[in-house]
């Protein structure tokens, strides 16, 4: 996080400076606004991994397999209540495929 404020720090600096020296550098000025916004959403994507209680198709996968027996068939990403989350297909013991929805967010596992 640090280093994202350095570096907008640094493109602020940049464009005050080209804005100083050449008031027709637009170019310029365009690339470092672009630099800055990439900066800013690389940091907010960040910030939003570290909220999340399941953070990867792993940790999906154990979370399903613990309250849910069965082989894992598929995992993928998708929304769970409007949160991001994992889809999980499974083969039960019995032969039956079934799904089940984690929640990223809350950790939550529910069949469905």
């Amino acid at each position: 996080m640090k280093t994202a404020l350095f570096i907008m720090l640094i493109s602020l600096s940049l464009l005050a400076a080209l804005l100083a020296a050449q008031p027709a550098a637009a170019n310029s000025v365009h690339a470092v606004t672009s630099m800055m916004s990439v900066t800013m959403k690389a940091n907010n994507s960040q910030q939003q991994k570290q909220k999340l209680k399941v953070r990867s198709k792993e940790q999906a996968v154990q979370l399903a397999k613990r309250q849910y027996r069965g082989k894992v068939l598929k995992v993928q990403s998708s929304r769970v209540n409007g949160n991001p989350g994992y889809s999980v297909k499974l083969l039960s013991n019995d032969g039956v495929v079934f799904y089940v929805s984690v929640d990223a967010k809350t950790g939550r596992v529910s069949r469905n």
